[in-house]
Formats: C-alpha cells, structure tokens, sequence
C-alpha cells in the first residue's frame, strides 16, 4: 500500500474513532464504509484490521473493570455468535472473489439497516428477554461479525431494551465484542490471512486511535447527544446508500 493510500486510510481511522469516542458507537462501521468507498482496501483486509483495533479499544477499556458483567448474557451471545461468525467469514470468501458487487451491497444495506438503528431509541423492558432472545441477537451480531467485523448494531439495540444498568449494558457490550474479535483474528489466522502487511498496518493504526480517543474525551464537540446521533446517522445512511448505488451500477 503506497504512503499516500495509508495517509487517507488513517485519516478514516482517526475519524472512527472520534466518532467512536463522543458518540459511543460506530467505529467499525465508518470505518468499513470510508475505506471500501474511497477503494483503499477490499473488505477482507478491513475487516481484519477492525478486528485487531476493536480488541485493542476493548481490551484497553476493559482493563481492571470487570465488576458489571452479567456472565450468563456474555456466554450465551459469544456461543450462538461464534458459530454464525464462521458462517460470516465463508459467506465473506465467498462473495470476494467474482461476486463482489454482491457483496459491497449486503454491505451498504447492513450500514443503512444500522444507521437507521442510530436513531431508534429503545424503550426498556420491565423484565428481561429470556435466554433464546440473547441466542438469536448474538448469532445475528456474529454473523455481521464474521463477514465485516462489525457486529455491534443488533446487540446494542438488543442490550438497549434490557433493564440493566448503562455500566453493565457498556462493559457486556465490550467484553462480547472482544470475544467475537478475537474469534475471528484465531479463524482468518488459521486461514493465513494474518500476515505481516495487516499486523504493521494494525501496529501504525494503534497510536491514531489512542491519540483520537483522547481527543474525543478532552474536546467532544458542542453539539447535543441527539444531534451527534443525527450527524453520525447522516454519515452512515449516506455511506451505505453510496456503497448499495455502486454495487448496482458495477452489476
């Protein structure tokens, strides 16, 4: 990859993760959609590279704060989405090699599907979902998962709906996400997929996305929690619907 393509590739890093930051959501999604849209890398590879970032972002956030976590909900999601993440990764193989217009519209449509998710304010429930509930979100979030690294909208918005505490909806929401990373780095590493090229560009990323997150917390912008969401809705809906009018054209 030439400086000039890892220069611009950064900058969508740098801009995931602010938005990450401030809104508490979307990193792997403006990031998979920014690269792929401006033809910097083929999903494969983002897909990868979201893995290794979000288990550093997890892990980092994670770390010594393990105090609200509901074991049962973490399990019975990290189970039923591994296995639909295996599923994701071959579904991934698959559409790369001569189906990838198919492909780069299943992804504009999971961004729309998402971004609309953005400004869905779940209402929580009285009592919790049962166990087949968490199942069926956490297979669906694998799934998402495996073929794009991008598995947090279902389960957010599933989480969302539950009455839990925000500490134990936030810290569930990242140990899983952990989880289904590094399930997927241990499947396309078996694979070979993990070369050396990912690692360093995983390695050159890191700093950025450290340096961003501080930049998040220490000068959010002036706007509220509502227009952050319309903004980040924009970007998203805007990003999908470009990638969907691309695959059409290019079928």
């Amino acid at each position: 990859m030439e400086v000039s393509a890892i220069l611009l590739l950064l900058g969508w890093v740098a801009l995931a993760t602010y938005a990450q930051t401030v809104t508490g959501f979307a990193f792997g999604l403006i990031l998979m959609a920014g690269v792929v849209l401006s033809g910097l890398a083929p999903v494969s590879l983002v897909a990868i590279l979201i893995s290794i970032l979000s288990l550093f972002n997890c892990s980092l956030a994670l770390y010594r704060n393990l105090g609200n976590l509901d074991w049962e909900i973490i399990v019975f999601c990290s189970l039923s989405g591994f296995a639909t993440l295996i599923f994701g990764v071959w579904t991934l193989e698959l559409l790369s090699g001569s189906h990838v217009h198919w492909l780069q519209l299943i992804l504009g449509l999971a961004i729309i599907l998402s971004s609309l998710m953005l400004i869905v304010h779940p209402v929580p429930t009285r009592v919790r979902s049962g166990r087949l509930s968490f199942l069926f979100f956490g297979g669906l979030s694998g799934f998402m998962g495996g073929m794009f690294s991008t598995s947090g909208p279902p389960l957010v918005f599933h989480f969302y709906r539950q009455p839990l505490t925000l500490a134990v909806i936030r810290d569930c929401l990242l140990l899983i996400f952990a989880i289904n990373s590094l399930q997927r780095l241990i499947i396309v590493g078996v694979k070979g997929q993990l070369d050396l090229n990912i690692l360093s560009l995983a390695a050159t990323a890191i700093p950025v996305v450290m340096l961003f997150t501080w930049l998040g917390r220490r000068y959010p912008p002036p706007l509220s929690e509502r227009n952050l969401r319309r903004i980040a809705f924009l970007l998203l809906f805007a990003s999908g619907l470009s990638l969907c009018v691309s695959a059409l054209l290019n079928a």
